[in-house]
């Protein structure tokens, strides 16, 4: 692989990371809105970290390294 492709495999990784993370914290912040509604925002926040980062780690990544 050249060092081109290597860097634009490493940017489409990149922006396939962002994407999966933009997508999943925001369904995740929807589904949890109307059970969330006048909690501070770290309240809202340590309920929505848990399920991020097993979203990022089961699904998210392994669709990210799979397009590599």
């Amino acid at each position: 692989m050249t060092v081109v492709a290597a860097k634009l495999a490493h940017i489409r990784f990149l922006l396939t990371l962002m994407a999966g993370a933009y997508l999943l914290i925001n369904g995740i912040l929807a589904l949890i809105a109307p059970l969330t509604t006048g909690w501070p925002i770290w309240a809202v926040t340590a309920l929505a970290v848990p399920p991020m980062v097993v979203g990022m780690v089961h699904l998210v990544i392994p669709f990210a390294r799979r397009g590599r």
